[in-house]
């Protein structure tokens, strides 16, 4: 039988004040189907692959231009962390915001 073992130690860790933003696309799914269907498997997948780079990469742009930083890709979605900064406690809810009516701008 296969045992985990545990560490000895804890790993290190720093305790922040901040919010996550989950990123996930919208019809993700329904888009690879369509593609397929349109295009045939090898063109429809290269084109799903093109949209979805396209699209990830100007969701980490827009992470990036208001301060936050990509914790992981999971799957069609990102996870971002952004720290809370004294100065800009007006601000916080405007990234998600900016990036839901931009992203494909």
């Amino acid at each position: 039988r296969l045992r985990l073992r545990r560490p000895r130690a804890l790993p290190a860790h720093r305790d922040i004040r901040g919010s996550v933003l989950i990123l996930d696309l919208s019809g993700f799914t329904a888009l690879g189907e369509r593609l397929k269907s349109e295009l045939g498997d090898s063109e429809g997948a290269a084109e799903f692959a093109f949209r979805v780079n396209t699209i990830l990469s100007t969701m980490v742009e827009r992470v990036y231009q208001f301060g936050g930083d990509v914790l992981m890709f999971a799957g069609d979605a990102l996870i971002c962390l952004f720290d809370e900064v004294e100065e800009e406690t007006e601000n916080n809810g405007d990234a998600s915001l900016h990036i839901d009516s931009n992203a494909l701008t």
